[in-house]
């Protein structure tokens, strides 16, 4: 490896194994440990009586891939392609027009929630019925905001975010390393990451770089000892890669993602 810095891949199931990838293959020393697993509902009989239920509505915001999958996965696409449907990013929207939906908004860049809430569609909120599908803990702000803006808003989660032990190979490699530069995904993940690190490993990640991909994540990653935090443009890859070039140009971080 050309690059001694360690960089830590947070995000959950394949999009995080693909961002591990591209900066493995541009030499970079990188890992990815996802210290959430993304699961179905509990109870998917019950969340799909109470998905159909929530029918029809103004507004289906869907703030992942996985909330979409599950989705889809819990009525068919059917009961939902009729309805404006709100989604994280360029990838999340390819996804779902394969899936069948035609009327598909989503931010430019970023994919955050301030971002989302920032769409023309969601701007004069006003008498709309909004439903968001996430998972437990996730996208809280955007109910509140959209609540704000006098929308009547219900949220279902659809699926759950399952905290993992972090594989001890990985973890002695992270203490012995000097540098360890993390990638994170969510709230959540660094939540669930400093858990499963524990007092020492945590604090020796927390003195490395750590990439947020929203003011509060970052504001999080602060509180909870980060002494070098980064604030990316958005949760998406590219976003979170253009941070780590502004932090470390001596890095020389020009990543070709796959589509």
């Amino acid at each position: 490896m050309k690059r001694d810095a360690l960089i830590l891949v947070t995000r959950s199931g394949d999009d995080g194994a693909r961002l591990c990838r591209a900066l493995q293959a541009h030499d970079f020393r990188a890992r990815h440990f996802a210290p959430v697993r993304l699961d179905g509902p509990e109870d998917p009989e019950r969340c799909r009586r109470e998905l159909l239920s929530a029918l029809p509505c103004d507004r289906l915001i869907v703030p992942s891939a996985e909330a979409l999958r599950q989705a889809a996965a819990l009525v068919g696409v059917e009961p939902l392609a009729g309805i404006a449907l709100i989604v994280p990013g360029a990838g999340t929207a390819r996804i779902a027009r394969a899936l069948g939906f035609t009327n598909v908004s989503h931010p430019a860049s970023g994919g955050t929630s301030e971002q989302i809430l920032r769409l023309p569609c969601l701007r004069e909120a006003d008498g709309l019925r909004v439903l968001v599908l996430a998972a437990a803990g996730g996208r809280e702000a955007l109910g509140r905001e959209l609540d704000r803006r006098g929308a009547t808003v219900q949220r279902l989660h659809v699926y759950r975010r399952l905290r993992q032990p972090i594989p001890s190979k990985l973890q002695a490699e992270l203490l012995g390393c000097p540098e360890v530069i993390t990638l994170l995904a969510s709230g959540g993940a660094l939540a669930a990451l400093e858990a499963a690190l524990g007092p020492a490993a945590w604090t020796h990640l927390a003195s490395g770089l750590m990439i947020a991909p929203s003011p509060r994540v970052a504001t999080l990653a602060r509180a909870a000892g980060g002494d070098q935090v980064e604030l990316a443009d958005g949760a998406d890859d590219a976003s979170m890669l253009r941070a780590l070039a502004r932090a470390r140009s001596d890095l020389q971080v020009c990543v070709t993602l796959e589509s």
